[in-house]
């Protein structure tokens, strides 16, 4: 949806936040190492969104668990460029300082990569371009000879 609203305004530059209280679904069959079917969607779904003017910012609260979240902000291959912040509230809120520092180490953390972010957009040339339908699949029949 966040990819589809990009594309219809034309390519402008937009910030998708999302806020969970827990990590994508890992199922107990998958082996260490490997992804499972919805983290592999999740992947793929950031990588997509690499092609447009479109930064995430995933804000966990709660307990998590968070493996999985910083693992996707720190090593998805294949982007574009770096489209994904992962911010941990719960931990951030939870540190000893006062309420108007925690505030203020929240919105940092949560904001710091946008600017790096837009700059990319721009020095990629896809700030402001909006391809016609670019993740639209087309199947041609088969020929017949």
């Amino acid at each position: 949806m966040a990819m589809t609203i990009v594309e219809q305004s034309g390519g402008q530059y937009h910030v998708l936040l999302i806020i969970a209280d827990g990590q994508v679904t890992r199922s107990v069959d998958t082996a260490s190492g490997q992804l499972s079917s919805q983290e592999q969607k999740t992947v793929d779904a950031i990588v997509r969104a690499s092609e447009l003017p479109l930064s995430i910012v995933l804000v966990g609260v709660g307990d998590g668990p968070w493996d999985m979240m910083k693992e996707f902000d720190d090593n998805i291959p294949a982007r574009a460029f770096d489209n994904f912040q992962f911010v941990n509230f719960s931990e951030i809120m939870s540190k000893n300082m006062p309420q108007s520092r925690k505030e203020a180490a929240f919105a940092l953390s949560a904001l710091m990569e946008i600017p790096q972010q837009y700059k990319a957009t721009v020095e990629l040339g896809i700030l402001g371009y909006a391809p016609p339908h670019p993740f639209q699949v087309h199947y041609m029949a088969p020929l017949i000879f």
